[in-house]
């Protein structure tokens, strides 16, 4: 249910994501250089508040040292990962893909879960 609801959001981008993270995030951009720029820009991963709920591959990805994926959908295949800058302001990153080395970016926005 909860990644329904994020999944809505996606639709609202706010100005703010938007306008800090064009310059480096782009669609279908691969996700490992993608968090590469993510990081370099700032913004830390904030971690999942309660892996015990992951499965799929939200657990792979977390077991595999993204402490910030926050949860994905397992008949869509699309993952929300999270970060937040010095200013406590949010960064979520929406991935689709099965496997970490075909995952691509898919959108963003500034809302956290």
């Amino acid at each position: 249910m909860r990644l329904v609801l994020a999944l809505l959001m996606m639709v609202s981008v706010s100005a703010y994501a938007a306008d800090r993270t064009d310059t480096f995030l782009k669609k279908d951009q691969p996700f490992k250089p993608a968090r590469k720029a993510v990081l370099a820009h700032g913004w830390k991963p904030f971690k999942n508040p309660d892996p015990s709920t992951l499965m799929g591959v939200d657990k792979i990805l977390y077991r595999a040292g993204y402490k910030e994926v926050y949860s994905c959908a397992m008949d869509i295949g699309v993952c929300i990962l999270q970060y937040k800058d010095k200013k406590g302001q949010c960064l979520s990153v929406f991935v689709k893909g099965e496997e970490l080395r075909d995952m691509v970016v898919s959108d963003w926005n500034n809302q956290c879960q």
